[in-house]
Parts: structure tokens; sequence; C-alpha cells
């Protein structure tokens, strides 16, 4: 099929391309622009692509930002930006080559601009470089310490507007990027489904810090289609706070459609070394809750479109097996997918869905415990690349990896 030259739009509840419905069938393969780089593994990533569109996959969500200097840990590595406005051309021109490549195999990227966790730099990046008074308390070695320096990104009236100068200022760069490939601008560029403000943007641990960030979701999101008025944004929050901060998070009307994310396992409501059926059952059941309660949010008081961007199950933990060995089995995991994807369905006949995306591809890469490998669980689980990384797509026949 040839690519579009359409962009995808909103109407109602749903997305349209070309005047037809349009739903989202997707991945989340973050680490795009790196494998695209000339230096990278362009090879795998072209037969990546093509497992991907044999398996029906239309949409994937990639990262177009990572911050900070090589001498950090649990990071994506070379960065795009090594400091404020100082970027990495052959990491751009990675970006440029995935995009060009998309094409080929008819499908969109939304595209994800910063990051709340520590695994691209992201919002903790930023805060390091405006107050190097102290270093970042990475979650590794400082727990929860890391949410409220984080936060710090918008929530800081010492340096919060610093912060946004730079992230602004790499924003307005990515969206008028021209394409060193085709010659397209981004912001031109019918490839891109959606600009994404960050991946699980949040604050915590400070007074008003909804308040904060409700204002930041806003101006940012205006700011962005001030730039671009062909392409659709997002939040990338996961909505997991609630009715109330969800419905706030994107009420804007320059955010076009809702952003959920789904941790059963995460949010407690699943125990990976538990093999009894009601575990399980117990995730099957928030997840049908949670995807209700959001979808309803999104459709029936918003009037926006809902797209789950992520999520995962870590394989079974019950077995001799570490969870984290690319050889334990995903029983759970395979049914648990199933029971989204029959969730998604079943909204999408509601017209209360639009579509899911899976965390995350790992296609051909690999664990290699000797060095960083691109598989689909970022960085900072260098020991736990197998944790929730997909290997193949046979989840959507229950036979994935």
């Amino acid at each position: 099929m040839e690519h579009t030259k359409s962009f995808i739009k909103v109407a109602g509840t749903g997305f349209i391309l070309d005047n037809k419905p349009h739903y989202v069938i997707g991945a989340n393969y973050w680490q795009a622009m790196n494998l695209g780089m000339e230096s990278g593994n362009r090879s795998r990533v072209l037969k990546d692509l093509e497992s991907l569109k044999k398996n029906g996959i239309n949409c994937l969500r990639i990262m177009a930002a990572s911050e900070g200097p090589p001498n950090e840990p649990y990071r994506m590595y070379p960065a795009l930006m090594n400091a404020p406005g100082d970027y990495d051309e052959s990491v751009f021109q990675g970006l440029d080559w995935f995009l060009d490549q998309l094409k080929n195999y008819d499908m969109t990227a939304i595209m994800t601009l910063s990051n709340f966790w520590h695994w691209s730099g992201g919002f903790a990046q930023y805060v390091h470089w405006v107050d190097d008074s102290a270093p970042i308390p990475y979650p590794e070695t400082s727990g929860f310490s890391f949410d409220s320096y984080s936060s710090r990104f918008i929530t800081d009236p010492k340096i919060n507007d610093t912060c946004q100068k730079y992230y602004l200022n790499h924003v307005k760069t990515v969206i008028n990027r021209k394409n060193t490939v085709n010659g397209i601008v981004y912001k031109n560029d019918p490839t891109i489904f959606a600009w994404e403000l960050a991946n699980e943007p949040q604050a915590v641990y400070v007074p008003n810090a909804h308040e904060i960030v409700f204002q930041w979701f806003d101006e940012t999101s205006k700011f962005i289609k001030s730039l671009d008025k062909n392409h659709l944004v997002t939040t990338g929050t996961e909505g997991k706070h609630g009715k109330d901060w969800f419905i706030t998070m994107h009420k804007s009307d320059n955010i076009d459609f809702t952003s959920v994310h789904l941790w059963a396992e995460h949010w407690g409501h699943y125990i990976p070394d538990d093999s009894k059926p009601e575990n399980l059952q117990r995730a099957v059941d928030f997840m049908r809750r949670y995807l209700q309660e959001t979808s309803d949010w999104s459709t029936k008081i918003l009037k926006k479109p809902v797209l789950l961007g992520e999520f995962g199950m870590s394989r079974d933990a019950w077995t001799k097996i570490s969870k984290y060995d690319p050889k334990a089995p995903v029983t759970n995991r395979n049914k648990f997918f199933t029971e989204i994807a029959n969730k998604i369905f079943e909204l999408e006949k509601q017209h209360a869905s639009t579509g899911l995306m899976f965390w995350a591809y790992s296609g051909l890469g690999r664990p290699d415990d000797t060095k960083p490998t691109w598989v689909g669980d970022p960085p900072h689980e260098v020991l736990l690349m197998s944790l929730f990384g997909i290997l193949n797509l046979g989840y959507l026949t229950g036979s994935g990896q």
C-alpha cells in the first residue's frame, strides 16, 4: 500500500485518515533513533519493521528526545542533546532515516518529546542542567527521591522557567527539523501521527503540584500548536491519578486525544511469582475496570478520543527460571494481552477507544550481560532486559515471547 500523504485527524471520539475511521494497532519502539543511526543497526531495524508490519502494526511510539552527557548512568547513549541546544547530528540523522523508512511500511510514529523518567535523561537532566548543586538521585540508588527531583522541572519556581526554555527550544527544534533523507520538515510530514509532550509527565510532593502541572499541559500544547497546525497533540500521561486529574490534564483545546497507560503489576494488582488463576484474574478485572473508566472520562465527558499508549506484564516468575531470563515463560502475559485486546475491541465497537500500543518491542534485540543492548526494556533495566520486552509478536495468537 502506498503511504498516505494525509494527516491523521480527530472526528468525534475517533481518528480518521483519508476520511475513513482509523484504529491504532501499535508498539513502543523507543530505541528507533539510535538504531537508525548510521553506526546503529539499520539492517535490524528493517527486519523489525517487516515483522511488525506482517503482524498488523501500523503505529510506533518512539523517543524524539534524549538528553545529557555520556557519563551519567542508566541512559540512552549517545543522547540526541548533549547539553541545551547542543545536538548530536548523527543521532538526529538516525531519527531522520527511521521516519523516512516508515513510509515503506505504511506506519506512522507518535513522537515523544521528553520523559519524566531518567532512562532518556528527561526532566531530571533539565533540572540538573539548571541546578547542578547535587547529583541526580536516581531511583536505583535513591528510591522515591527521584520523583520529587524530576518534578522540579515543572514545579520549582527557582528553576522551572529556565528548564522550560531549554525544553521548548528542543520542541521547536524537532518540529522545525528538516529531514536530511527526504527533505520534509517534520511539521509537514504525515508519517508523524502526533506529538506527545513527554513520557508519563507528572509532579509530586509539592503544594498544589496538580495546578502547576495542569497549567504546564495547557501552555505546552498551545506552544506546539502555534508551531504546527498539521499534527495531533497528546499528553503521554498514564491516567492513574483518577478522574479529576485525568479530565483536567486533557481538557485543553490544544490536546486532541487522551493518553492512558496500564501497569497492573506496578500498581499492585498483579504478582508475577504467583501462579494461582486468581492472581491473573485480579489483573484482568482491574484492567477491564480501568480501561472502561478512562474511556468514559475521555469520550463521554471530554468528548475526545482515547489511546492506550502503554501496557505490559513481566514474565512468569513462579518457575525455576528467573523472570528476567528471555527463556522464562510468558503464559500470563499472553493471556493478559489477549484480554486487553478483547477489551479494546469491545470499546472500539462503542466508539470508545482508538486502539492500543504494547510495551515494548525488542524484535531481534537480545539481552547482553557485557554491554547495553537496544531491546524493549530501557537502559536502566540493563539486567532486566527481557522483563517487559516483546521478542516476537506471537502474543497476537497466544504464543508470544
